[in-house]
């Protein structure tokens, strides 16, 4: 068995905010390749929900749908929900493997989330979990994050990725992550 610290060496991590750099039209027209990527390798036949606001970047979404499709990881989990979750789940429904488990806050965005599942017909691919914010102690201070009661226990998690809870939730928002899910990645786990 390897220790956590072994762990974390083997892991890949992936930051968005390479892939978010250059000029408005540059950016624009990545953005609409990407989209335009997302439809054709995951055989859309129903468009994507909204790829703009809190939601993730096309191009953030085709680096995920990439790599779970090279990868072909057996358990993901992702902290907040939303067409992450719906292209998560199409990429395990086109492998055969499974599930995406998604921690949510917001009991209407984890609404919207499963009523997107259902249309893609992707529901059974995907669980989106109401977990609301709660104070954990981390090292000697309270940081509200996601309740993780309802992950199932000993779940190896073999692709994490974390985009919540918002950053308006508390400085270093995302930080929780770590403590509470990297001792359950698999060895050459990927977190996003």
């Amino acid at each position: 068995m390897t220790s956590a610290g072994e762990r974390s060496c083997a892991t890949r991590i992936v930051c968005s905010s390479a892939l978010a750099a250059g000029s408005a039209p540059a950016t624009l027209f990545r953005q609409l390749e990407a989209l335009d990527g997302l439809q054709r390798e995951l055989k859309l036949d129903k468009s994507l929900p909204r790829t703009r606001g809190w939601a993730g970047s096309p191009d953030f979404l085709l680096e995920l749908a990439r790599h779970a499709r090279s990868a072909r990881p057996q358990v993901v989990v992702e902290c907040s929900s939303g067409a992450s979750t719906v292209v998560l789940a199409r990429c395990m429904q086109l492998q055969g493997a499974g599930p995406v488990y998604s921690l949510e806050h917001d009991a209407a965005y984890a609404a919207q989330t499963r009523a997107e599942l259902a249309r893609h017909g992707l529901a059974d691919w995907a669980q989106v979990i109401d977990a609301p914010l709660r104070a954990h102690p981390l090292q000697g201070e309270t940081w509200p994050w996601y309740a993780t009661e309802r992950l199932p226990a000993g779940l190896p998690i073999d692709m994490l990725v974390i985009d919540g809870p918002p950053q308006a939730t508390a400085t270093h928002a995302r930080y929780p992550a770590g403590p509470l899910l990297f001792p359950r990645l698999s060895p050459g786990a990927a977190v996003y």
